[in-house]
């Protein structure tokens, strides 16, 4: 039996594609002015990229929101990202309105509905997707609009490098091994503050495609409280290590250290990327975990592409 009705690993497979098409489309769009802060505002597969682009943006603070209306501190001189895939999230709609009564620089990044409607000179993307499947699309225009309005270093280097990085037989290979780790296990994935977003991805990945728990957390904060977790039901865990190469040697160390005490305890496995750009290794190990959530989820017996629960609760919401 084929679980994948909706053939997400096509979709997967087209993913450098996605990147370039999502540079093109926002190719020109730029943000006039001087800004205090940057907040990035979505939901789910559409927030993510929020959390994604924190480590790029180091000459003000940057803010990722996943909630109704918006922080305090957001004014005029803030920037704000609207991302909603659908255009009709209640979430992202109601921070929407919010921006615009504050009289906030907006951009917005949807492939329709409301949100498109609302805001003419929103960037648009290709419609047909589930938002988790469309992270290029969603992410890749948030930096470079940052980029064209002299926020982040240009990234077009560090993209090219990124498609390129991608080895679709390879890496899927790599995924195979991973998810049958991972099968019959509840997994959690450890990373640095820098991959931090990456780990949290490669773990909602999990919980959309293949339909069953896994969590996250960060070294070194997890060295001063989870580390000490695994005495009880460790076996029924599958610990994942996000590495990258560029790790500081404090991270390293403490990886290793952390990963000699709980070995007994659980299961372990490391993953590492290299590559010269921050963005390329961060990329890359996405589309590892990608690939991997949806060999888990058929597997698991399930197809990867509809969140029934999901849709159930927003019928329930109404």
């Amino acid at each position: 039996m084929n679980y994948d009705k909706s053939n997400m690993i096509s979709v997967l497979e087209d993913f450098p594609k996605q990147l370039k098409v999502a540079v093109e489309l926002a190719d020109k769009r730029k943000a006039e002015g001087k800004f205090s802060n940057v907040v990035v505002c979505g939901m789910g597969g559409s927030g993510i990229g929020g959390e994604l682009v924190k480590p790029f943006v180091h000459s003000i603070p940057v803010f990722s929101h996943h909630d109704y209306g918006l922080p305090s501190f957001v004014n005029r001189n803030s920037l704000v990202f609207i991302v909603s895939y659908s255009g009709n999230t209640e979430e992202t709609l109601s921070a929407y309105h919010e921006a615009k009564k504050r009289r906030c620089k907006v951009i917005v990044i949807t492939s329709g509905g409301k949100l498109a409607k609302l805001e003419k000179n929103s960037i648009i993307v290709p419609k047909g997707l589930q938002p988790r499947a469309a992270l290029g699309y969603l992410f890749i225009p948030i930096l470079v609009v940052l980029a064209n309005s002299g926020i982040i270093a240009l990234q077009d280097r560090a993209i090219a490098e990124a498609i390129n990085a991608i080895n679709i037989e390879y890496d899927k290979k790599k995924a195979h091994v991973l998810a049958k780790f991972i099968h019959n296990r509840i997994p959690v994935f450890y990373a640095s503050g820098t991959f931090a977003a990456v780990a949290y991805r490669m773990k909602t990945q999990i919980n959309e495609c293949s339909k069953q728990p896994a969590f996250f957390h960060v070294l070194p904060e997890m060295n001063h409280n989870e580390i000490n977790g695994f005495k009880m039901l460790g076996k029924e865990l599958a610990v994942v290590f996000v590495k990258d190469d560029k790790d500081s040697e404090h991270i390293t160390k403490r990886i290793e250290a952390t990963r000699k005490l709980i070995h007994n305890r659980t299961n372990v496995i490391e993953l590492t990327v290299k590559g010269k750009s921050l963005l390329a290794r961060m990329l890359k190990m996405i589309y590892v975990g990608d690939l991997a959530a949806y060999y888990l989820a058929l597997l698991n017996k399930t197809d990867p592409t509809p969140v029934p629960v999901i849709e159930k609760l927003k019928k329930i919401l109404k």
